[in-house]
């Protein structure tokens, strides 16, 4: 097994929510109708918009901010872009991951997407954690951890299954507008 230890300059990890900011989005995911989609659950029709947890724009919105300071010609693309105003809020039942490989950048909408975000909500001790091998990094799911990259294909990842534990995150992305 590849010992994944290394995380390039792209990926940004930092602690950006408390633990009582993540139990409070996990009640409302839990109470919530949750949507099933392969082996995913997710909160249909989140957005920035609303009224809810607006402490998750305001940590997001600083984040992002620093991860451009970090790489300032993001200042400067040749077309603006922003935050998409949907994200999603998942949940994965013990046994349940998105583990194929995959990347955030593709055919029609997903075309525009710039930057990709995940915050993990709880901590799975058990697996549950997100692999970007090209970068050769493995992130632990750890409660109010954030991790922003490149939504393209430079950097795909998959989630690793927790046969034990359920995994919570919130996630989204970043687009050209």
């Amino acid at each position: 097994m590849l010992k994944m230890i290394n995380r390039d300059k792209y990926i940004f990890v930092k602690k950006c929510l408390t633990k009582d900011q993540c139990n409070e989005i996990i009640n409302y995911i839990e109470n919530c109708h949750l949507v099933k989609r392969d082996k995913i659950y997710y909160v249909k029709h989140c957005y920035f918009s609303s009224s809810t947890h607006p402490f998750l724009i305001n940590t997001l919105k600083d984040s992002i901010n620093e991860y451009i300071k970090k790489h300032s010609f993001l200042k400067k693309l040749y077309a603006p872009w922003d935050i998409d105003d949907d994200y999603n809020l998942q949940k994965y039942n013990p046994g349940m991951s998105y583990s194929g490989e995959h990347m955030e950048h593709g055919k029609d909408i997903d075309s525009k997407r710039l930057l990709s975000w995940m915050i993990y909500l709880n901590d799975v001790k058990d697996g549950g954690q997100t692999v970007w091998p090209q970068q050769n990094f493995k992130s632990n799911a750890r409660s109010g951890k954030l991790v922003i990259w490149p939504a393209a294909w430079t950097h795909s990842h998959y989630g690793i299954v927790s046969n034990t534990e359920t995994k919570y995150i919130a996630t989204g992305w970043c687009s050209f507008i």
